[in-house]
């Protein structure tokens, strides 16, 4: 159980005046999305007010200062805040550190992608064919053109004659599992579900919490960078499920691991919502408790760090990677 509390040099973030507790807890909640902080941060308040706001809670003891120069950045004591990027130059395969590479990603905030979705309409397929849309031959889907809904998250969608699947791809700009990702999850449904009914006028689309999530990835991504080696590996869980770790080639050229489980968890939006609340209600919480708040699936992943421990010793060169548990 990991059970960490807010508090230090007997001072705790409860305990300020109301305006500074919120500053505070504005700090705090961007640490644990593995940021940190500086006066552009706060563009609501004058630069006077923040440096008169850090310096208070520094005489408490509850921030550190992680960058000096023109622009400081900071974080409160005892959060994890923005990892130093680093650069190994050892294989993933017997490399010494890749215990603390591990344990590094695992620790990040997790996020979602790779989203499908699925729910019942018999009037759009109808509609559809209406407006002069040819179905495969085969197997009578309609397929969509790619939807765009943000940078880098787009919408494939597929009309059959009962039901509607989606796939939402956003590898890239994968969704943060708390409050700020179910309120842009939610935002992008939306928007999908306007689309749908604005083109097609039907009358029997449910509403977006209905539709029923039936497979997402859950991944965290590390920040140390690798010179040059890719790899993939992929080990059974304690669920009799897989979890991969690969080297994943981002956006800004960086090549880092990437940790991800294929969740299946067939349930409506709302509970899915609902799930990724908890994990927002953890970020703001002045006590973490993860083994109560996190999900099953976090957790399990969480732990994988711990599972590549006890499997390292199985690593056999001869064999080219890891014996599958």
């Amino acid at each position: 159980m990991i059970d960490v509390t807010d508090e230090s040099n007997n001072h705790s973030i409860n305990s300020l005046s109301p305006v500074l507790r919120e500053f505070a807890k504005k700090i705090q909640r961007k640490n644990r999305m593995g940021q940190n902080v500086c006066v552009k941060d706060f563009p609501e308040i004058k630069q006077g007010a923040f440096r008169q706001n850090i310096k208070r809670l520094k005489d408490k003891g509850l921030i550190i200062t992680v960058i000096k120069g023109t622009f400081c950045h900071y974080k409160i004591r005892g959060e994890v805040g923005r990892t130093k990027r680093t650069v190994t130059h050892e294989g993933m395969g017997v490399g010494t550190n890749m215990q603390d590479i591990i344990n590094e990603a695992s620790k990040q905030i997790p996020t979602i992608h790779d989203i499908k979705i699925k729910f019942p309409s018999t009037q759009l397929y109808k509609n559809a064919l209406k407006n002069g849309m040819t179905p495969n031959k085969h197997n009578k889907g309609i397929l969509l053109g790619k939807f765009t809904l943000a940078k880098d998250i787009y919408a494939k969608i597929i009309i059959y004659p009962e039901i509607v699947l989606i796939d939402i791809g956003c590898t890239w700009e994968p969704i943060i599992y708390d409050i700020r990702g179910a309120q842009e999850f939610l935002g992008h449904l939306a928007l999908l579900r306007y689309y749908l009914y604005s083109t097609f006028k039907t009358h029997d689309l449910p509403e977006s919490l209905d539709w029923t999530m039936t497979q997402y990835h859950l991944n965290q991504d590390g920040q140390t960078e690798f010179s040059d080696e890719s790899f993939h590996r992929t080990v059974s869980d304690m669920t009799g499920g897989f979890i991969r770790m690969y080297a994943k080639r981002f956006p800004d050229k960086s090549l880092r691991m990437r940790l991800e489980r294929i969740i299946t968890p067939n349930t409506t939006i709302k509970h899915q919502i609902e799930d990724m609340q908890n994990v927002g209600r953890y970020l703001h919480s002045e006590k973490r408790d993860i083994s109560n708040i996190m999900p099953s699936e976090i957790l399990s992943l969480n732990q994988f760090a711990e599972t590549v421990a006890k499997m390292s010793s199985m690593y056999n060169p001869s064999r080219g990677g890891f014996f599958f548990l």
